[in-house]
């Protein structure tokens, strides 16, 4: 399906020709809406998240529902349950019924591609979300946490926690470019301010919990002397406890994350983790909102917004506790 060079796809190259370049942090979703006028009922929003089964992720689809729904805007919002093969024909799908503008946070950096091409062919708008996809020249806009401090943050507690030396070990997932920065992030710490630190093994467990029990059972048993581990995100987090618990080494073992889900705020209520920095997800789906209004008005927005972290500690969880995802 062609289209033709509408009003929407005028307005996209419009706000792209005008749009800064440059990384743009500190205001919210509300100042950023302020400028755009119109009429926006009606307007059909496409959302591909990673997966709904993860509260993040569902975070991210209910910032987008409450900015649009009150306001006669639909959402479409299909799973593809953490496949890439499925997200693409799923926004595929979309784009042949019509969307105005694509959300997407890809599960595959890489191998979301073939879907932001045929979105930037009919005219659509992408606003990547979360996860930068490979190619930044295919979409309108990247919102993101500050990932790369987030595992700055985490990583600089988990180091402390052990003394500023020993072995580590990641439990990751490395085909997202969001967790790289996290464990670039570590990495940055570790270099310039722990080089005792030794992170002796990693390995990926895809956010599921499952597998980050099972690595991490397998890294218990190759190295008795491992002292952390940093987990990508809050399931992989719930995975590494539930290992520590099986062998009877919690406590023994310093554990971090970065996600700040209320199920990780209950593992440091609980003694079970040190650190999991705060993300807003709401907030990034209502931005990307905003970044979407933004085009059809022929505003200019800029190219990376990059959405600030707090590290949520055993000192200030009380903060947190109940305001989160």
């Amino acid at each position: 399906m062609q289209r033709k060079l509408t009003m929407r796809s005028l307005s996209l190259v419009v706000a792209l020709v005008l749009t800064v370049g440059a990384a743009w942090a500190g205001q919210d979703s509300e100042e950023m809406l302020k400028g755009v006028q119109g009429d926006f009922s009606g307007k059909v929003y496409g959302v591909s998240v990673m997966a709904h089964a993860n509260p993040f992720f569902w975070a991210e689809v209910l910032g987008v529902k409450e900015a649009v729904e009150p306001e006669g805007g639909i959402v479409l919002a299909p799973d593809p349950a953490n496949d890439i093969s499925t997200q693409v024909q799923q926004i595929s799908d979309m784009i042949a019924r019509g969307v105005d503008v694509i959300f997407v946070d890809p599960v595959d950096s890489e191998g979301i591609e073939p879907a932001l091409i045929e979105a930037q062919r009919e005219g659509i708008p992408v606003i990547n979300i979360d996860s930068p996809v490979a190619s930044p020249d295919l979409v309108a806009c990247i919102i993101v946490s500050d990932n790369v401090d987030a595992g700055r943050q985490t990583g600089r507690t988990l180091c402390e926690s052990i003394g500023g030396k020993g072995d580590i070990a990641i439990v990751n997932w490395s085909a997202l470019k969001a967790v790289r920065d996290r464990t670039d992030g570590l990495k940055d710490v570790i270099k310039n301010e722990y080089p005792d630190v030794v992170i002796s093994q990693d390995q990926d467990a895809y956010g599921i919990v499952e597998n980050a029990q099972t690595i991490t059972d397998t890294f218990m048993q190759a190295n008795r002397d491992l002292k952390g581990i940093f987990a990508i995100n809050d399931p992989t987090a719930q995975g590494v406890v539930a290992a520590l618990q099986g062998a009877n080494r919690t406590g023994q073992i310093a554990v971090v994350s970065v996600d700040d889900s209320q199920n990780g705020i209950e593992m440091i209520k609980d003694g079970q983790l040190l650190s999991t920095p705060v993300q807003q997800p709401r907030e990034i789906g209502k931005m990307a909102v905003a970044v979407a209004k933004r085009i059809w008005s022929g505003l200019p927005h800029d190219k990376e917004i990059i959405i600030p972290v707090i590290n949520i500690t055993t000192e200030n969880w009380r903060e947190w506790d109940g305001k989160t995802y």
